[in-house]
């Protein structure tokens, strides 16, 4: 039976849904937004959602408005979580909301220049929000809005966490708190005497950040960075937006592989002008697909 000799009620509107003349609707308002939700503003478009049922079957494109899922689960009361107000980044097309610094831990502390305030050791009230938040079976805190990726948008960090009071290092026996640094005060000899259960058991801190975030930034400054590249090369698996950042004093070359998985490769002085850099390049190639 055709959607429209029905009688009024849910089986007459799923079948309206069905139908060619919501179709022609639906690729209207799709044409429209350019397939992008046209609340956030960010996310791709997966639903056509009606402001108004005034004229159900026989709406008016005004009548309608392209959403991303999670801005639609929003709007009905099915979330509480409102990309509008989180906002994404984008990087060569993908969406970006969480990020993990790959690179060296050991003796460094250039994570800090992205993620001003976070690492365990400064006692910020971000830390401590960490830590509220911490659930023991994730390993790993998400610190919220850590990070700036331009035009007001704030993205959430993800891992690895460091602690420049224990070198740095983010491997952790330590697994009480949320920020999985090492602790080597917190076993005997015996306990941290490396195993190949012990590794399995330390990587899924590395497991689970990797899982949660949507962009890899690399900061590469040395040439013994042997993780940092098994992390790329488990971003390029997973599908991962995937930045890597070279610094201007080693031969950008030598890792020529690993930046041919790369989505933008970028070369500075730090990794803080790098980020800066990389987002700078995001926004401007979003105002030219604007014009376009």
């Amino acid at each position: 039976m055709e959607w429209k000799s029905m009688p009024d009620g849910k089986e007459k509107y799923n079948a309206y849904l069905c139908s060619r003349e919501w179709s022609v609707l639906k690729e209207a308002v799709k044409e429209r937004s350019r397939g992008v939700c046209e609340r956030c503003n960010a996310n791709e478009m997966d639903h056509v959602h009606h402001l108004t049922y005034i004229r159900k079957y026989r709406e008016r494109i005004e009548d309608l408005r392209a959403m991303c899922k999670e801005c639609h689960d929003f709007t009905h009361g099915k979330s509480d979580y409102d990309p509008a107000i989180y906002g994404y980044g984008r990087i060569a097309g993908k969406f970006v909301g969480t990020f993990y610094l790959a690179g060296k831990i050991t003796g460094a502390d250039w994570r800090d220049e992205i993620v001003r305030d976070w690492s365990q050791e400064n006692h910020s009230p971000h830390n401590y929000e960490a830590m509220y938040e911490y659930e023991k079976s994730k390993l790993w805190a998400v610190a919220h809005r850590a990070a700036s990726a331009g035009n007001g948008v704030m993205l959430d960090y993800v891992g690895p966490w460091w602690s420049p009071g224990a070198g740095g290092h983010s491997t952790s026996l330590w697994f009480d708190s949320p920020h999985a640094y090492l602790c080597t005060a917190c076993g005997d000899a015996e306990s941290l005497k490396p195993t190949p259960d012990l590794f399995v058991e330390l990587r899924a801190n590395i497991d689970v950040a990797l899982n949660r975030a949507d962009l890899v930034f690399a900061w590469i400054d040395s040439t013994d960075c042997f993780g940092t590249l098994v992390e790329l090369g488990v971003a390029a698996a997973k599908k991962k937006a995937i930045v890597v950042a070279f610094s201007d004093k080693i031969d950008a070359k030598e890792f020529w592989l690993a930046a041919s998985y790369a989505h933008q490769v970028v070369v500075a002085k730090t990794a803080g002008e790098a980020w800066a850099s990389v987002w700078g390049i995001a926004t401007k190639q979003v105002e030219q697909e604007a014009k376009a």
